[in-house]
């Protein structure tokens, strides 16, 4: 097929040139009057004139390059427009090197130019319309989590949320922890009323079935009591589909249990409309440049035909809300941009890497051969790739001047075959994998599906379900352990440790219910019960004569909850205590995380006479501006650094422990060692001048009748 038959069907519209030697070309094809234009020098054997494009003669320096290489390859200008007599145009221009022939071929590319314009305006239409969508069910959940999560349901509460349902374009629908209907509004029923085939349904449960059928983590949402958004597809006959964007949320009691799930939906059929013009905006996400869902899903059911042995991993980006809140969707989507490509840049050969929800990924990674019983092969393989997409998370981002954003990756990973054949068991798996590994909140990791995981999960929601129990039933006790004064021997303070005995039997450790607690937001109602009980403790200790402090410890979730000050306020009031004599303990991952409420919560705290300290002082970040902005008391200096002082300690083993001292000292803080169990450590904190201390040399924690008797020896 010669070159005119080309340009006859519109198949070539382009300049076609060969290098002869250093400087000398001769022009194979020439299309158009523009390309006369472009190049009126270019006939027969000729040279590039100065006269030519700026932009085509910097490009035949890299060329050149490639040239006088002499080895095979190709690389391309890049898209530049050029200002001709008779008109502007798009041109991209690639130079080749193969079997010793030199050629440089310069492309018309105006239809494909003006083709990816409406693409990056689709997707640029496509991402205000998500963001809008996403905003207004963000501000409908948070709205009704304000009127339905108090304690009562008054008329006047009732009338404010019917006012909210019929306001919002949303549809919206309130249901039951069993997911019965308590209310909706027409905006739901107006999704679906446009079908020419009767729904058998109420609308609320049709949405529900949509979600069970489609997303295999939905048991896991609803067991959880977590919350989930996404998209889900209506077929619709005999008219097309229509697609909807659902999120739903718990609404819990002030006691941490699901009194109500709040359903939001809203119509973003046109959405996929906008994406449908453009074939690449139906399987890639318009952020990312990845393969979508729908692709993703796709792809997977094709690798479980094959027969061939893959791991599915399912990430989901750590403190990504955080950053959203602090600076915008818009920053947000450069960050998930950026971490989306150095995710991609880890993945080898076939793998696949998809965008599948706002802050999830997933990856099929292909795996070499093993024998079926080598599992941990398998994991080895896997673990490895896991951890290099972690560590690629793990660098901080920097998506505008003066802005530095750091997340982190949980990784689940089921693999196929040894932990199903069925794509949809595999994706409920790695979910379920992700789930589990979220449950290390202070860092990022990964978790395999395993049948252990599932005893673990069942055993998790057995201690769920007896801690709940353990709020309803009193079951908490509060022990104090005393912090002293060195110098005199003197105890000056408290700290309140909760403790449970269980059916009023053996005690649970802390360190086996406090975290489950946190996940599952029951420390809030357990908190509050802390702080009640101490100051009732207190205000005891005060009949009795004695005048020393209490220190509680307050969880990030606590910190979270908008009623926790008004319950401080309320409980000091019912209790008569000297606010004075309170103090309040955080940790520094609480400061940085919640850092907007934590400044506003230790303002309030200190109007009333209240102190604060920070907890575990050295293990967090590496930042301390906080110390200078919030209004802070002491500093406790963690017990990992007190347990490195021993009689063979040198100097570099204490060296941050005196830092700490000096720095407190500095900042005019008061500064406190827990963890002294040896003479040895109270010696060196009395020489170095931290002279309050807590720790097993002195006193483990006690409950409140010993610790009684423990003052009045102390006095």
């Amino acid at each position: 097929m010669d070159a005119s038959l080309l340009k006859t069907l519109g198949l070539l519209d382009c300049i076609i040139i060969q290098r002869m030697n250093t400087n000398e070309f001769e022009v194979l094809y020439m299309s158009n009057n523009w390309a006369t234009e472009l190049l009126p020098e270019a006939v027969g054997i000729f040279t590039f004139s100065e006269d030519s494009s700026p932009y085509l003669l910097d490009f035949l320096i890299d060329a050149n390059n490639l040239w006088n290489s002499e080895k095979d390859g190709k690389i391309d200008s890049g898209i530049w427009s050029e200002q001709l007599p008779s008109q502007l145009i798009r041109l991209e221009a690639t130079a080749f090197y193969k079997n010793k022939n030199q050629f440089l071929q310069i492309n018309k590319i105006d239809a494909s130019y003006d083709e990816k314009q409406k693409t990056l305006q689709i997707a640029r239409e496509l991402m205000f319309s998500a963001d809008k969508i996403s905003e207004q069910h963000e501000y409908l959940h948070a709205k009704m989590d304000e009127l339905l999560s108090g304690p009562t349901q008054t008329f006047f509460l009732k009338q404010q949320i019917s006012q909210a349902l019929e306001q919002t374009d949303l549809g919206v629908a309130i249901l039951t922890p069993e997911l019965q209907i308590v209310n909706s509004n027409p905006a739901l029923k107006a999704l679906f009323s446009d079908s020419n085939i009767k729904i058998n349904i109420p609308e609320d449960r049709l949405v529900i079935e949509l979600f069970k059928t489609q997303y295999p983590e939905c048991e896991r949402i609803f067991s959880t009591g977590s919350a989930w958004s996404g998209e889900l597809y209506w077929l619709n006959p005999p008219r097309h589909g229509k697609w909807l964007k659902m999120t739903i949320h718990p609404i819990m009691s002030a006691n941490q249990v699901i009194q109500y799930w709040l359903l939001s939906v809203s119509d973003i059929t046109q959405i996929k409309f906008l994406q449908k013009r453009n074939e690449k905006l139906v399987h890639f996400d318009a952020v990312t440049d990845l393969p979508n869902r729908q692709f993703f899903w796709r792809k997977l059911e094709e690798k479980v035909n094959h027969s061939l042995p893959f791991c599915l991993l399912y990430c989901d980006i750590k403190n990504f809300k955080r950053i959203n809140e602090l600076y915008g969707h818009q920053i947000g989507d450069q960050v998930i941009k950026e971490l989306a490509s150095r995710l991609n840049s880890i993945t080898q050969g076939d793998d696949l890497l998809a965008r599948i929800g706002g802050t999830e990924f997933a990856v099929i990674m292909n795996l070499k051969e093993s024998s079926p019983s080598q599992s941990i092969k398998y994991q080895e393989q896997c673990s490895k790739f896991a951890e290099e997409l972690i560590n690629a998370c793990r660098i901080p981002f920097y998506p505008a001047p003066g802005q530095k954003c750091e997340v982190g990756l949980n990784v689940g990973a089921a693999v196929f075959p040894l932990d199903s054949s069925n794509a949809e068991e595999l994706m409920k798996y790695a979910d379920l994998a992700v789930y589990s590994a979220k449950k290390h909140k202070s860092q990022s990791s990964i978790q395999f599906y395993s049948k252990q995981l599932i005893e673990a999960s069942r055993k998790r929601i057995e201690m769920e379900d007896a801690l709940r129990d353990a709020i309803k039933n009193q079951e908490f006790e509060i022990f104090l352990q005393p912090i002293l004064d060195l110098p005199t021997n003197k105890i000056v303070k408290a700290e309140a440790l909760i403790r449970w005995r269980q059916n009023g039997h053996a005690l649970v450790s802390p360190e086996e219910f406090i975290p489950l607690a946190e996940q599952t937001g029951l420390i809030i109602p357990i908190g509050k019960w802390v702080i009640s009980e101490a100051f009732r403790l207190l205000a005891q200790l005060n009949k009795q004569g004695e005048s020393i402090s209490i220190a509680i410890n307050l969880s990030p979730r606590q910190i979270g909850d908008r009623q926790l000050f008004e319950f401080i306020r309320s409980n000091v009031d019912e209790y008569k205590i000297n606010a004075q004599k309170v103090e309040f303990e955080l940790t520094e991952g609480v400061l940085i995380d919640n850092y907007e409420k934590v400044h506003l919560l230790l303002e309030q705290i200190h109007e009333l006479g209240m102190k604060v300290s920070i907890d575990d002082f050295g293990t967090g970040y590496s930042s301390l501006s906080y110390l200078q902005k919030l209004r802070i008391d002491h500093l406790k200096i963690d017990r990992a650094f007190i347990k490195e002082l021993t009689e063979s300690s040198k100097e570099g083993d204490f060296a941050l422990i005196l830092a700490i001292i000096s720095m407190a000292k500095s900042l005019d803080l008061g500064v406190i060692a827990e963890g002294v169990e040896t003479q040895v450590q109270r010696n060196f904190l009395v020489t170095n001048n931290c002279n309050v201390a807590q720790g097993y040399l002195f006193s483990p924690p006690l409950p409140f009748i010993d610790f009684c008797q423990l003052l009045k020896g102390n006095s």
